[in-house]
């Protein structure tokens, strides 16, 4: 497995990656963890679909995604929350999110969020 991470490297843009992938769900879990704690919004939002997911060097995974607003405010579990059905209130937006898994200091950093 780590040979195969390392050959990653050399590929410009990364590599795609299921979504399903476990490191691709802890990544987009902690990408949403980051974009609700630095956002203003009282409710939380949530990932809608996953439209590219890509790896670098075995850790460095960047994340196309839409997210939406839930009914549920900021301390509820957003995996459990609908989205408002309104499309106003839904708020609906393409995120790019840059997730950085370091072995070395295990843990996972947030290293890019781009949402329009």
């Amino acid at each position: 497995m780590y040979l195969r991470h390392l050959n990653v490297g050399c590929l410009k843009g990364g590599l795609n990656v299921n979504p399903n992938d476990p490191g691709v769900q802890t990544a987009l879990k902690v990408a949403m963890e980051e974009y609700n704690k630095a956002s203003p919004d009282i409710y939380l939002y949530k990932v809608m679909k996953v439209i590219k997911v890509q790896i670098k060097v075995g850790f460095e995974y960047t994340l196309t995604v839409t997210i939406a607003r839930t009914v549920c405010k900021k301390g509820s579990i957003a995996e459990s929350c609908p989205v408002f059905i309104n499309p106003d209130r839904a708020k609906e937006y393409q995120c790019r999110f840059v997730v950085y898994n370091s072995v070395w200091f295990r843990r996972w950093m947030l290293l890019e969020n781009k949402c329009s």
